[in-house]
């Protein structure tokens, strides 16, 4: 497993590697002739609570800062992610995760190649790095939100090894994932409101990452209602809930509360 220090360092690199890559990318969006059609970004402080669902995860208090940064093309697009977690513990104690996901347009279809790298570097438990691949659809999107559902082999890269069956990796193909990004754009009393939901459904998992997690299949994800209350000025809340994933035992919920920055 790698050093404290390492992750910390792993986790910069490949964050810096994926805007390096986004920046590059970008620049040669008129040479491959696609259409920038929307672009987004945004840094966020906040606070969650494992104890303050409707399940109390013996867990306690998590300070974070994230950051994220998308673009939608006419033949595609693009979503980013970097979050830095437990920031009120010493560095040991901290984790971080770095995700990209992206779908390319088929023959300019709403039907999509999918792709999705999601890592965390845990200073105390266990790294690894979730790589899906599978088809998606874009068709269901308007100026009133949007759902986009898609469909993936997942494989799996792990330092967890299982005592039980003799040191076998969790590394390898780890079943498949069915998952989704929704939102719903609003206005209430004049102010403006995202709901918006993030799901994976996993299915079929490897021996080892089932152990890990505590079941052959599980769930992820994470409900957000985000008031724009000011030019460019955010606050959200997300009911973030799994069940027989981030290590935990049966089903298992977070309340998270954020304050960001829209560029």
């Amino acid at each position: 497993m790698f050093g404290v220090s390492n992750k910390k360092y792993t986790a910069i690199i490949l964050s810096f590697v994926a805007l390096l890559s986004l920046m590059s990318f970008c620049k040669r969006t008129e040479a491959l002739e696609l259409n920038l059609k929307n672009a987004y970004s945004s840094v966020n402080a906040g606070y969650a609570n494992w104890n303050s669902g409707f399940v109390n995860v013996p867990r306690g208090e998590v300070w974070k800062l994230t950051a994220d940064f998308g673009a939608i093309f006419d033949k595609g697009e693009f979503y980013s992610f970097y979050e830095n977690n437990v920031l009120n513990h010493d560095i040991e104690g901290q984790n971080y995760v770095v995700s990209a996901q992206t779908h390319i347009r088929l023959l300019s279809s709403d039907f999509s190649l999918m792709g999705k790298l999601y890592g965390q570097f845990d200073n105390k438990w266990s790294d690894d790095l979730d790589m899906l691949y599978g088809l998606g659809y874009l068709g269901w999107s308007g100026k009133s939100g949007f759902f986009k559902p898609y469909i993936a082999f997942h494989n799996e890269s792990s330092d967890y090894k299982s005592k039980e069956m003799g040191g076998k990796s969790a590394s390898g193909r780890n079943g498949y994932t069915v998952g989704w990004t929704s939102a719903y754009f609003f206005s209430l009393w004049e102010e403006k409101f995202v709901l918006s939901n993030w799901n994976e459904f996993e299915f079929d998992r490897n021996d080892a990452y089932a152990e890990q997690q505590h079941g052959k299949n599980g769930i992820n994800g994470g409900l957000t209602l985000t008031w724009k209350f000011y030019p460019h000025l955010k606050a959200s809340m997300t009911w973030r809930y799994f069940e027989n994933k981030l290590g935990y035992d049966g089903f298992g919920d977070q309340m998270i509360y954020m304050l960001g920055y829209e560029f």
